[in-house]
């Protein structure tokens, strides 16, 4: 390859950059060079300008070192060196180099030619401490404390008066608004003290203090610091939200959720501070990141099979685990189950998800999110897009802003898989020659050498090419969907908490019917490669999703895949014994049966779908009763329209054996009945105990009046879910609610 010489400035400064192992920095106003091109430049050819005065005198000195001429051709007024003059001191830099036998000539020519050149100075911050768009931190401010301004129960502790509902678009950092809003929803931040709301000045002293912001930090570190607090307060209330979900079956209670919460702050803030299946084949191996990265690209590595959980780390973690790799520090072993396909092998991860999903984020690799960028460049007729997502980042951030109506912010990158940058101001994991790395995206560093597994190298070595440093691995082969229950229950011992729908989702695999609920419920929208043989009917039951979301369900820990597993364990386990079963048992124990009959009827592909239509269609007629016909104690009086589970799930077995024997005619009778309806729902009172006895009682005094209500008879709805699908349990639940009925 000939080396051609400079076009611009900003090819000609990025090149110095380059050569000098320094990150790229924009031209100064009027396309200026800056001071600090030509120090790295400098620091190329074994001098250190870092003292010297001027441009000029920089130049000069270059000049003399790589013995080329130095005239008035190369400087102009105002200590301003010409394009002559850097494409004068890089072409000497160059020769001297080579000539030095220090790297070989073909690849330090293909290397120059392929540097993208430094943005203009109104491209990018002129300080360089304030790599990051302040902008786009304050952006996400606004957005967080409006996730946590909005109405919901709140831990034991936690001061509920001064909350106050606000949006993110009335929360203004340059105006201040956002003291007040935050000192609204400081409780969920977990602070050690209260916000003093005396002056701008002293509150922002205090809050500082609280988050550990050091004194003469600048003002971008102060604020992502509290963007990082933000996103985990935001994190822990989501989780503090699903265990009161589980309030309702004697899983949790306020009590024991705000315990659970109070020690997730406590967890994070010491972090911050300092019955068997037989044999399983398996065996241990180290992969480098290149590996991943090339399966992931290829479709081979599979991050999410349904019984996974969704991603829950936050960005800070994965910013952490990115130091962490670029210092060379070990990482722990990836779980991988191994499947061969008629496409080839395929490689599910089973633990380490959170890590591999971070790395391909960091390297712009991440699969889902190559999809997205393909697909706009394509509506918006840029071919460049994808070579700008992988090696300009920051280019391709702005090109999606100029076409999207919707900002590219931290929760939008961090929900399409997008890469997020390493963390800014002072970070003591990136220190020495990894403090220029501060806040920049992976296309920023990795053309920056470094020390890495004791090598010294490029940082894209690290993640693009067979390097030193690897990932321990766990080759699990031959697994069935039971050994891999088996590795996330040791897992859970070992501290990898999953909750109990995700290790059911996981031993029973499997099932076709486990398939089919998680689809049924739109906890998981891969139809074709989890449940197939539902595509014909997913049009109709796809509405069983959408419905239980606007319930209040959310996706995150298959809250709505347990739900209508519920349903459907109480219509169809025939078990007499039910009333001292959890709700995890019952559901268990049909699945149970189901995986060790083999003549069981829910083996049946036909089967499930009838019953995934079933439950699909109790929902649908829930959906369309009014809500004032049901009593107002059904829903969660402190958040707009989420339904009590236990309430829903009593309603939903009715609903379905009704339609079992009316089918839609079910419609009409439940508009007949709307009056009788909402009379004997007021009676319907949750149980003040959680016990599993009183839950189910509740469940069959509902299901027998709300089916007397419809005029349904139990026994017959008993016989057709029967002669439907082999087995029932609607007679027994119902039996439940006789002594309280009578």
């Amino acid at each position: 390859m000939e080396y051609s010489r400079a076009t611009t400035k900003a090819v000609a400064t990025a090149r110095m950059y380059y050569l000098g192992n320094r990150v790229v920095e924009p031209l100064g106003p009027g396309s200026k060079e800056k001071k600090s091109a030509l120090v790295a430049l400098g620091a190329f050819v074994d001098l250190d300008l870092a003292g010297t005065s001027g441009k000029t005198e920089c130049g000069r000195l270059i000049a003399e070192k790589v013995g080329v001429e130095w005239d008035d051709s190369c400087s102009s007024t105002g200590d301003t060196i010409t394009l002559e003059g850097l494409n004068r001191l890089l072409d000497g830099a160059v020769q001297w180099h080579v000539r030095s036998g220090r790297r070989p000539v073909r690849s330090l020519v293909r290397d120059l030619e392929t540097i993208n050149p430094a943005p203009r100075w109104d491209e990018a911050p002129e300080d360089e401490n304030m790599a990051a768009d302040l902008t786009e931190i304050e952006a996400n401010i606004a957005e967080h404390i409006g996730t946590l301004a909005e109405p919901g129960p709140m831990p034991e502790g936690v001061d509920a008066s001064r909350s106050t509902e606000v949006s993110a678009e009335s929360i203004r950092i340059e105006d201040g608004t956002w003291r007040s809003a935050l000192s609204a929803v400081q409780g969920w931040l977990h602070l050690s003290g209260e916000l003093d709301e005396t002056s701008g000045t002293v509150f922002d002293r205090a809050l500082a203090d609280f988050l550990g912001v050091p004194t003469g930090a600048t003002q971008e570190e102060f604020y992502s610091r509290l963007q990082e607090r933000l996103e985990r307060a935001v994190q822990l209330r989501e989780a503090f939200l699903e265990d009161l979900d589980d309030e309702s079956e004697g899983g949790s209670t306020r009590q024991t959720a705000s315990a659970r919460w109070s020690a997730a702050w406590d967890d994070v803030e010491e972090t911050e501070e300092a019955e068997t299946s037989g044999p399983i084949k398996a065996r241990a191996d180290v992969w480098p990141i290149a590996q991943f990265r090339q399966y992931a690209i290829d479709g081979a590595l599979n991050l999410n099979p349904s019984y996974q959980r969704a991603d829950v780390w936050p960005t800070g973690d994965a910013q952490q685990l990115m130091e962490s790799i670029l210092r060379g520090i070990p990482l722990p072993s990836v779980i991988i189950l191994e499947r061969s396909t008629e496409e080839g092998e395929t490689y599910e991860i089973v633990d380490g998800k959170q890590r591999l999903t971070s790395i391909l984020r960091f390297t712009a690799s991440h699969p889902a999110a190559l999809a997205t960028v393909e697909q706009k460049a394509e509506e918006w007729d840029e071919p460049t897009a994808p070579m700008l997502f992988e090696r300009d980042y920051p280019a391709f951030k702005k090109l999606w802003n100029r076409h999207e109506r919707r900002r590219l912010t931290a929760s939008l990158e961090k929900e399409l898989y997008f890469p997020f940058p390493l963390r800014t101001g002072n970070v003591p994991a990136l220190s020495g020659e990894l403090t220029q790395v501060r806040g920049r995206y992976y296309s920023e560093i990795r053309n920056i050498v470094t020390d890495v597994a004791g090598a010294r190298r490029k940082i894209q070595a690290l993640f693009e090419t067979v390097s030193d440093y690897r990932l321990p691995v766990i080759l699990y082969q031959e697994a069935t969907a039971r050994q891999v229950h088996e590795v996330f229950s040791l897992y859970n011992k070992q501290g990898k908490h999953l909750n109990a729908e995700e290790i059911r989702n996981a031993a029973f695999h499997e099932l076709d019917l486990m398939r089919a609920l998680l689809v049924t419920a739109g906890d998981t929208q891969e139809v074709a490669d989890v449940a197939p043989f539902l595509m014909d009917a997913y049009d109709d039951i796809a509405s069983t999703g959408r419905n239980l979301s606007s319930y209040g369900f959310a996706a995150a820990g298959y809250k709505r895949t347990k739900t209508i597993s519920w349903v459907a364990a109480a219509l169809l386990l025939d078990d007499d014994k039910v009333e001292s079963r959890s709700t995890a048992t019952h559901i268990n124990n049909l699945l149970k049966r189901v995986q060790e009959v083999p003549s069981d009827p829910l083996r049946s592909q036909a089967r499930v779908t009838e019953l995934m239509v079933l439950l699909d269609k109790a929902v649908d007629v829930h959906a369309a009763v009014p809500d004032e016909a049901w009593a107002p104690a059904f829903k969660n009086a402190q958040s707009k329209g989420r339904w009590q589970e236990l309430q829903l799930v009593a309603t939903l077995i009715a609903l379905a054996a009704a339609w079992a024997v009316h089918g839609e005619d079910l419609y009409d009778l439940v508009d007949d009945s709307l009056d009788e309806l909402s009379e004997r729902s007021q009676h319907w009172r949750r149980p003040a105990k959680t016990q599993s006895k009183e839950q189910w009682r509740f469940i069959g005094t509902v299901v027998h009046e709300l089916l007397d209500t419809l005029r349904v008879d139990v026994d017959q709805a008993d016989a057709t879910l029967r002669d439907r699908f082999g087995s029932s349990g609607l007679r027994i639940v119902a039996s439940l609610a006789h002594e309280s009925v009578a």
